[in-house]
C-alpha cells in the first residue's frame, strides 16, 4: 500500500494542489477574488457619485440654519465640529468649547 500525500492547506483551507478553497467550491480563488473587487469597485464608484451631492445638501442645510461646518472632532472623529453662536460643538460625542 502508498503512503497518503497530506493535503497541504493554509489556515483557511486553500488547497495548494488544486488552487482552491475546498473540494466543496469549486471556484478558484482568484476569480472569486476579482469578482469581490469587482463589486466593490462598482460599490466605491456609487459612493463617490452621492458623496459630493451629500456635502452639498450638508452645507445648504447648515447655511438655513445658520450655522457653520468645522473641522473633524478631535476627541472622538466620528463628525465634523458644527459652530453656531460662538460654541464650537461636536453633535456625536457632544465636545463643547467656546470660540
Amino acid at each position: 500500500m502508498t503512503p497518503r500525500i497530506p493535503v497541504r492547506t493554509n489556515d483557511r483551507g486553500y488547497d495548494y494542489r488544486h488552487g482552491r478553497t475546498s473540494p466543496a467550491d469549486p471556484t478558484p480563488r482568484l476569480e472569486r477574488t476579482v469578482s469581490e473587487l469587482r463589486d466593490v469597485t462598482a460599490r466605491l464608484e456609487r459612493i463617490e457619485t452621492r458623496l459630493p451631492l451629500l456635502e452639498n445638501t450638508l452645507r445648504a442645510v447648515a447655511r438655513e440654519a445658520g450655522v457653520s461646518i468645522g473641522c473633524p472632532c478631535d476627541r472622538c472623529e466620528r463628525s465634523y465640529l458644527l459652530i453656531a453662536n460662538g460654541m464650537m460643538t461636536c453633535p456625536t460625542c457632544g465636545y463643547q468649547q467656546s470660540i
